[in-house]
């Protein structure tokens, strides 16, 4: 028997599978009263445009919607246009899907476009007119995409600031992983392995950018709103290609004479700002602030620290390329330490819908 726990993990899927139960069944119902012949296109419909937010089914409905216009107006021509044939349907089918698939490189809002237009000369009944046949398509996708839609704007809505939320806290539970991995390689003096978490990270990423598009689509269209500065996205790219340069100056460890000085005061720094970004999550998590007790104290110790070892000139003897690392390293970890705190500001934004002044330096 499922737990209650699972049941409350898995609440968005369950209510968007009881938006799209619905929905189908709305449509399935619609289609029978209206008398459309092939109404079973506004179900397709309905399955293919139904998202997980607001503003995702508004662009995949309106996707739809373009892509068939296209595709109708393509096959339709086609359509009235051959011979009747199995040769003239087959030359036909190839002209004009390649026609439309040209269009769908160009415009991936018409990636439909191809689809429709083999339906349109595949599934053309014999003795209906073709205009009328053009017609019927467009009105049962145009239905569909209303039913889908509506359903999801009704039906136990789902806006896309949740969905933005959420996948931001996921993004920042990668960052912080992949902080404590880099903190980890410097304190056992050991190369840093690649992690299988960036490629994961850059997908998640994405799909931050997403359902930040998702959710201006709501804010456009007046149907929900939303808190979200549209820095979030770009702040989160900032930060991870923070790390992959730290990366890549630990892809060996540091230098001995570098190693005894610095390696303990960096290794502090990156816990510091995992520890800043897990309270990055837990604030979105929570809609509270970010709490930002000991943000800065761990990074003037490691500037401090850098300072002494320059004055020192333990630099000195190091070649260029260890050189390079090590002052790379000292750059890259002041670039990570101001685009945290771009980040924290940001999402005090989220959470108090009131932009926060940027810090003075």
């Amino acid at each position: 028997m499922l737990s209650r726990d699972f049941w409350i993990r898995r609440t968005p899927e369950l209510r968007q599978t009881f938006r799209v139960t619905i929905a189908a069944a709305v449509a399935y119902a619609a289609y029978k009263l209206l008398g459309l012949q092939q109404g079973y296109w506004a179900v397709f419909t309905v399955l293919i445009v139904m998202q997980g937010s607001i503003g995702g089914t508004l662009g995949a409905a309106r996707d739809r919607m373009i892509g068939t216009l296209a595709g109708a107006v393509i096959g339709g021509l086609g359509a009235a246009l051959h011979s009747g044939t199995a040769l003239g349907v087959g030359i036909t089918l190839a002209v004009a899907t390649g026609i439309a698939a040209l269009g769908a490189a160009v415009y991936p809002q018409l990636r439909i476009a191809p689809v429709t237009v083999a339906i349109m000369l595949l599934s053309e009944p014999a003795g209906t007119p073709v205009e009328q046949f053009v017609v019927d398509r467009v009105i049962e996708i145009a239905l569909g995409g209303l039913i889908g839609v509506l359903a999801t704007v009704l039906i136990l809505p789902a806006r896309s600031h949740g969905v933005v939320v959420a996948r931001a806290i996921a993004v920042l539970e990668r960052l912080r992983k992949l902080l404590l991995s880099e903190a980890e390689a410097i304190e056992r003096g050991e190369p840093l392995q690649p992690s299988p978490d960036h490629p994961a990270l850059r997908q998640a990423l994405t799909s931050v950018e997403q359902a930040m598009n998702d959710a201006d689509r709501e804010r456009a269209s007046r149907l929900a709103d939303h808190s979200i500065p549209p820095s979030i996205p770009r702040t989160l790219w900032r930060v991870r290609n923070d790390l992959v340069l730290i990366g890549r100056t630990l892809y060996e460890p540091l230098p001995a004479p570098i190693a005894a000085t610095l390696a303990p005061a960096t290794a502090r720094l990156l816990r510091a700002e995992a520890d800043l970004v897990g309270r990055c999550a837990e604030a979105l998590r929570t809609i509270t602030t970010v709490a930002r007790q000991d943000m800065d104290a761990p990074y003037h110790d490691f500037t401090e620290t850098f300072g002494r070892m320059r004055h020192d000139n333990v630099t000195r003897p190091l070649d260029f390329n260890a050189a390079g690392r090590v002052f790379g390293l000292a750059f890259t970890l002041e670039n990570l330490h101001r685009d945290l705190a771009d980040l924290t500001d940001r999402i005090d934004e989220v959470v108090t819908g009131q932009p926060r002044a940027p810090k003075q330096s």
